[in-house]
């Protein structure tokens, strides 16, 4: 059952039924974290956050990021199957992006839940929908400007099969390495009752890596599963419940991922960069650092979150981004992230002795009174939040 009547919480079960990858390439040597920010001091204690009304008028605002090609942009994707341009000023472009309304089933969690612009070739564009059948679509289309994509360009990548309406995680990334990172969801059913959480061999509850070279697509070579071991090749991580947005640390090039909990916990998971893929998050084996449903469990190998908060206080975490920015430098280091429904931004630094070691504290810093669908980053990692139901953007702004 949904705990919530939006896009953020519950569940799906998952068959892959795209063709096979045909190449497999080899890992690069070292990544490239971005465009750090010089080291600051975070005082978390002493950070005051407000949000600064930045764009509105959109239909259920689900994402905003920004292409990297240096004009300040960014676009918004709505819920419904629209992409929309937000000049510097805020002002909104009235003709969308992407227009692909007429491929998208859009309701609860399903939608057109992520965008990703290619680092080198900001012509393609890498979107995550829900189709037609109910089935998770990822696929790229063509931009002819930065302003216009081709509706008909559309290449699918990948085509996964779900039996259930929620669940659906979403997220697109391109990592430091060059290659396309995806979140998808358990399969659902509440408390995963098929076991695919803990199962490497589906494509449910992981972190997907793929390379966008290649027909559909190829294997970066260092994927734990890419030469056999009981995993599919696209599987870089597994054991999660709903990711519900993740990101890259600029510095660090650390993955930072938010996962609604069942019934108890919310949880924020962290994968150090330096750190190798198969690593498992626990799901549902446990929920959060609890054992789910038993007294006791075998916690062997799992990754336990590095912050987590009780249901209670809200009831589905929207995970955020280490604030690298320079225009608020008391608030660089700071991970920021929050609560769908109860609408607060939390913060933890970081840089904390034990954040990789599940033992860091988070405070509150802004009750915003938000449907806090998502954060965003732009070009020079000022930080953005969504509001689905208010359907505005505000930036986050450090007193």
């Amino acid at each position: 059952m949904n705990r919530i009547p939006s896009l953020v919480a519950v569940g799906i079960t998952l068959a892959a039924c795209s063709p096979e990858p045909r190449i497999i390439e080899p890992a690069p040597t070292s990544p490239t974290p971005g465009l750090p920010s010089p080291p600051q001091e975070l005082h978390l204690d002493e950070l005051e956050l407000e949000l600064e009304p930045f764009a509105d008028g959109f239909e259920a605002p689900l994402f905003l990021t920004h292409a990297g090609d240096g004009s300040g942009r960014t676009y918004v994707v709505e819920q419904g199957g629209r992409i929309r341009v937000v000049e510097p000023d805020g002002t909104v472009r009235p003709r969308p992006f992407l227009d692909i309304v007429d491929r998208v089933t859009s309701g609860g969690e399903q939608g057109l839940l992520g965008l990703a612009f290619h680092p080198e070739d900001r012509s393609r564009v890498f979107v995550n929908y829900t189709g037609r059948g109910g089935e998770t679509v990822v696929a790229e289309y063509r931009a002819g400007s930065p302003t216009q994509a081709d509706p008909g360009s559309e290449r699918v990548l990948l085509r996964i099969e779900q039996p259930y309406s929620n669940h659906n995680g979403g997220m697109l990334a391109f990592g430091p390495e060059g290659y396309l990172w995806i979140g998808t969801g358990d399969g659902g059913g509440g408390g995963d009752p098929e076991g695919n959480g803990q199962d490497p061999s589906t494509l449910l509850g992981a972190i997907l890596r793929i390379s966008v070279t290649g027909d559909p697509y190829g294997i970066p070579g260092g994927n734990p599963f890419a030469l056999g071991g009981g995993g599919r090749e696209e599987v870089w991580a597994y054991g999660l419940r709903n990711p519900w947005r993740f990101s890259f640390d600029r510095r660090t090039g650390d993955l930072w991922i938010g996962d609604v909990g069942q019934h108890e916990l919310e949880e924020i998971n962290v994968h150090p960069s330096a750190m190798s893929g198969a690593a498992n998050f626990g799901w549902n084996i446990m929920e959060g650092s609890r054992c789910y449903e038993a007294p006791d469990c075998d916690t062997d190998g799992l990754v336990l979150p590095v912050t987590e908060y009780p249901t209670s206080l809200g009831c589905a975490v929207t995970g955020g981004y280490v604030y690298r920015g320079r225009r608020f430098p008391q608030m660089r280091g700071a991970y920021l992230f929050a609560d769908y429904c109860a609408g607060q931004i939390w913060g933890l630094d970081a840089a904390e002795e034990g954040v990789y070691d599940g033992a860091v504290e988070h405070r509150e810093l802004l009750d915003t009174g938000l449907s806090i669908s998502s954060f965003g980053e732009d070009e020079l990692g000022e930080l953005y939040v969504t509001d689905l139901a208010g359907g505005g953007v505000h930036r986050v702004v450090a007193r």
